[in-house]
Parts: structure tokens; sequence; C-alpha cells
């Protein structure tokens, strides 16, 4: 009998725990039940033998299916080691691929010019505003003495206005600041495609060069701070 096939009964067995509503309780007393009227089981031997009988068989399975699912558990968590292991993988890859990109990106003659033109046209706007934000002041402070307008016109002498961004518009570049971080825009006006590698741009505690090579630079100065 131990060399017999342990699912020959498996059709039958599930076709009767599938008839039964009252779950794996009524499976099992249907199987008792049936030893208890059809057999001698319970009776047919010595006292204790049938009780060790099931629960000899009991452990013996206990332990099989126990195992089992272990070896179910062990190959889902290496199967998940190994999804984890690849997601690490992809995004060590694009970290290393971001960290080699240039961080100043080559641009076409095409978009050179459309930036040159954006910055001219942002230029016109803001002189717009600034024309249309001075013709609509109100009379307020018109009243102050002229004494006070030639100090305030002394103190701003030499001065530059801010643009709309809180910067500068320069001859050769111009900046815009926010609290976080200050912009610089610096068009290159010559008859070549720019590459990263022909661009200067030296940043270093208190001194700022901007430029192309083999040519003067744009900014090369100490900043203000």
């Amino acid at each position: 009998m131990s060399g017999a096939d342990p699912e020959r009964f498996d059709g039958m067995l599930l076709a009767m725990a599938q008839q039964c509503e009252g779950g794996m309780n009524e499976f099992l007393n249907c199987m008792f039940g049936f030893l208890a009227r059809k057999t001698d089981f319970f009776t047919g031997g010595l006292a204790g033998q049938a009780e060790e009988l099931i629960m000899e068989a009991f452990k013996r399975h206990q332990g099989s299916a126990k195992a089992n699912a272990d070896k179910v558990q062990e190959e889902k968590d290496k199967e998940e080691k190994k999804r984890q292991e690849r997601i690490a993988k992809r995004k060590a890859e694009e970290e290393k691929q971001f960290s080699n990109e240039p961080k100043i990106k080559e641009i076409t003659d095409e978009e050179a010019e459309k930036i040159e033109k954006e910055m001219q046209e942002k230029k016109k706007s803001e002189a717009k505003a600034e024309e249309l934000q001075n013709g609509d002041k109100t009379e307020e402070g018109q009243g102050d003495s002229k004494e006070e307008e030639e100090e305030e016109d002394e103190a701003d002498k030499n001065k530059i206005k801010p643009n709309a961004g809180n910067g500068c518009d320069l001859p050769n570049y111009r900046w815009t600041q926010t609290l976080e971080e200050i912009e610089l825009k610096v068009p290159f006006n010559v008859n070549f495609p720019i590459k990263s590698k022909d661009v200067v741009a030296q940043i270093d505690r208190k001194h700022l060069k901007v430029g192309l090579k083999g040519h003067p630079p744009v900014i090369d100065g100490e900043t203000y701070n």
C-alpha cells in the first residue's frame, strides 16, 4: 500500500468535500461517521489504538503540508528579492545616466534664435508694463516737497532699475531672482552652433566667469557676496 498513488482518490474526496456545505467540520464528521457505521475502526483494536493511528496520520500529513507551504513561501521570497534587486539596479542605472549628462546642454541654431527672440519679446512686454504702471500712478505722493524728490533722485543716481524678475537687464546678459534661486541668461551672437564643450562656466565662491572658449569672457568678475 505504501507504493500506491496517494492521489488516486482525490477526485472522489474532492466531490465529497464540495457537497459538504458545513465545510471541513462536516467533511470530517462524514469520514469518521463512515468508519463508525461501516467498519470496526473504533472497536476492533486495542484501547487507544484508533486514536493513535489518527494522530500518527495527522502529524505525518501536517508536517508534509507545512514543508510544502514553507517551500512555496521560500520561492515567493526569492522572486520578491529578485524583483527588488532589479528595481534597485534600474534605479542605479538611471541615476548614473543622469549624473553623466552634461550640465550645459547643447542647443541648435534654431533653439538659440528662439531663446533670443523670447528674451527680446519679454523685454518689450516688461518695458510696456513699466510704462503703463508709471502712467497709472495716482497723484498720491505728487505733493511731496521738491526737497524730498531731489534727495530721492540723488540716492538713486547711477542705479539701474530692476526688471520684472527682481534682477537686471544688462547689455550682454540678464538675470532674475527669487528667494530660492538666481537665473542667468547669456545669449551668444556667433555664426556657429554652440556645443557644451565650447562653453566656459566657472562658478567660484566669490567669482563668476562665463563665456566661450577662444573668445573674451562675457562675465568675469567678483560677486557682490
